[in-house]
């Protein structure tokens, strides 16, 4: 569960993504603070704050970490008339204040947290839009 609190944005020098941890600073701009991988140092990189997406501290059928704003598929079961059926389908992963849980957007059944550790991370929201725009 430590990957739980962490966070990737966007560099606002780059737009390459970058996740560590996120300080979000009086003047409304934000730094993502991580080790730099060759000497251990600690480097910081102000990020897009549009972008900033929260770890569910999840990962997908995959082994992939999912986090807020992926775009993940996963096959939903459903009930009928006649039963139950299943259909191939895209969600958006958000944050849910009133259930305080990470959610499933275009969930068919019950609760969408259900699905997250059997879907799979296909994209974000902002580099792939266009994967959800089928669905609406």
């Amino acid at each position: 569960m430590k990957d739980r609190y962490l966070f990737k944005a966007k560099r606002i020098d780059n737009g390459e993504w970058v996740q560590g941890a996120l300080l979000l600073h009086d003047t409304g701009a934000a730094t993502i603070f991580n080790q730099h991988p060759a000497d251990g140092s600690l480097q910081g990189f102000e990020v897009d704050q549009s972008t900033i997406c929260q770890c569910t501290g999840l990962k997908d059928k995959n082994g992939n970490l999912i986090w807020e704003n992926d775009i993940v598929g996963y096959l939903d079961t459903y009930s009928t008339e006649n039963g139950h059926a299943e259909a191939d389908c895209y969600g958006n992963v958000v944050w849910d204040g009133e259930t305080l849980s990470f959610q499933v957007t275009n969930r068919l059944s019950a609760e969408s947290y259900e699905v997250l550790d059997e879907c799979s991370v296909i994209g974000n929201i902002f580099d792939n839009p266009q994967l959800l725009e089928s669905e609406e």
